[in-house]
């Protein structure tokens, strides 16, 4: 009897030991939440553009998940404006550190597809702006930011007809490899397209107080309406 009471005493004891480390493994793991996209509208593209390439912006996100600041990284001629007039208009759920909604950085970048024979290559990546990597004057914002080091363009299938705004939440390992693909503002068949084309970006991971991070970036991904130059 002393001995099947011991035992139980024992089960009970490593039960609770393997409750509190599976919690406190949680809470580490969910240390840092980065912000996130609601709902997004589509980007215009205006008739008169041809720009092909990426807008990379950084967006200063606040604790009750508006849009305080945006500022451009990469800017592309012609598009760029409509860009950040798009971004101002989503809404966001703020980050979150220790379950705590808090002002933070997140990286939005919008891809200008090529209307014909798109594919072919890689996304042209210009240097990253000096003015858009300086600190904001919040000293709170957790620098959480992945950089991109290759991107591609989506294969053109020859099922599109019409053209739209494909927006992605892509989560960034530690590795820099893009994961799992939340998919925020579908347009079929395009967003297939997108979700195919992220599987070979490549990033720098982000870092949270010198260490590389989690993170999330947000891909939009701006098709244009084909048009049939045979009639």
């Amino acid at each position: 009897m002393r001995r099947t009471l011991g035992n139980v005493t024992a089960l009970f004891i490593l039960s609770v030991f393997l409750v509190g480390s599976s919690k406190g493994q949680a809470n580490r793991t969910r240390v840092f939440r980065c912000a996130e996209v609601v709902s997004a509208s589509g980007i215009k593209i205006p008739f008169n553009s041809v720009a092909n390439g990426i807008v990379e912006l950084y967006l200063t996100i606040g604790d009750a998940g508006n849009v305080e600041e945006v500022r451009v990284a990469r800017p592309l001629a012609s598009v760029t404006e409509e860009a950040v007039r798009a971004v101002k208009t989503w809404t966001f759920a703020p980050a979150t550190m220790h379950g705590k909604p808090i002002a933070s950085r997140l990286t939005v970048v919008v891809v200008f597809c090529p209307l014909y024979g798109f594919g072919a290559g890689e996304v042209p990546l210009p240097p990253v702006s000096s003015e858009s990597e300086k600190q904001t004057p919040d000293a709170g914002l957790p620098p959480t930011s992945p950089e991109i080091i290759v991107a591609k363009y989506p294969i053109d299938s020859g099922a599109r007809v019409s053209g739209g705004t494909a927006i992605l939440r892509v989560l960034i390992g530690t590795d820099g490899q893009p994961g799992l693909v939340r998919v925020v503002r579908g347009i079929s068949p395009l967003t297939d397209e997108a979700r195919v084309a992220v599987k070979d970006w490549k990033f720098t991971p982000a870092r949270l107080n010198g260490k590389v991070a989690i993170s999330g970036i947000i891909l939009a991904f701006a098709f244009r309406t084909f048009v049939d130059s045979s009639q």
